[in-house]
């Protein structure tokens, strides 16, 4: 397993991918049923995390900044991907099994418009060692803060646990609440914890999924279906990023 890593390092290294991590999958298996990693993967082993960054300067851009995000996340969900498929790929060929955790398309969609991934990637980073749940649910990281795009994979392979690169991560900075503060939607309570529906309601728009969301008269089957058609990648747009551009570290 040592091959393993250390073509993962390279691999990850030559495509300008600077944090990634690697945990037993036994330690995220107190997530709720059916998002554990043995529920996604029968014999998971290991979890490994990948940690992208969005430049400083995609959320300081002057007027244009929502315009600006919005297609550095198209490209980077895509390119996130395609590293963690690889690296799936790469466990594979020395004898076990691996599956990707894509960084933000699929999900579903629970209850009255609740959105959930496969597996939590924050949870996943964080164990991990990339960083610290934030005061807006995001990753904080302490050299970019909230602004990393994250994927992940879940594998039977058994890795040696290891975080690059290696840093005492302590959270947000004690006391600072801007992100919630600045929340126009009011989506994140004093604890951190995030209504997602709230969220995407005001920070996403995909035309026909906020038609059903707003309008909650839906089939949950549907409502799936469609979500998984018109709502990826280049089919929706961001039009709030406040919990993060007004983080001090941005």
């Amino acid at each position: 397993m040592n091959k393993a890593v250390a073509g993962i390092k390279s691999l990850l290294a030559q495509n300008s991918f600077p944090l990634f991590g690697i945990v037993e999958s036994a330690s995220m298996e107190d997530a709720p049923q059916g998002y554990r990693p043995s529920d996604v993967l029968p014999g998971a082993k290991s979890l490994l995390a990948i940690g992208l960054p969005v430049p400083k300067g995609a959320y300081q851009c002057k007027g244009r900044s929502i315009e600006t995000v919005w297609r550095t996340h198209s490209l980077y969900y895509k390119s996130i991907d395609a590293i963690s498929l690889r690296v799936s790929l790469l466990i594979e060929e020395h004898g076990d099994t691996a599956v990707p955790v894509f960084g933000c398309f699929p999900f579903e969609v629970k209850g009255l418009g609740d959105l959930w991934g496969y597996a939590s990637l924050v949870k996943m980073a964080e164990i991990a060692g990339l960083g610290k749940t934030g005061e807006n649910g995001l990753l904080f990281n302490s050299t970019y803060g909230p602004r990393l795009i994250l994927g992940g994979v879940i594998t039977t392979a058994k890795l040696p646990a290891q975080t690059w690169p290696e840093k005492d991560e302590a959270g947000c900075p004690e006391g600072c609440n801007i992100c919630q503060e600045k929340c126009p939607s009011k989506a994140i309570d004093k604890n951190g914890k995030v209504d997602r529906l709230a969220c995407v309601l005001h920070s996403s728009k995909t035309p026909i999924l906020s038609h059903l969301l707003h309008d909650k008269n839906y089939d949950l089957g549907e409502l799936q279906k469609i979500n998984l058609t018109t709502t990826a990648d280049d089919n929706n747009i961001n039009t709030c990023m406040e919990c993060v551009s007004s983080c001090p570290y941005c």
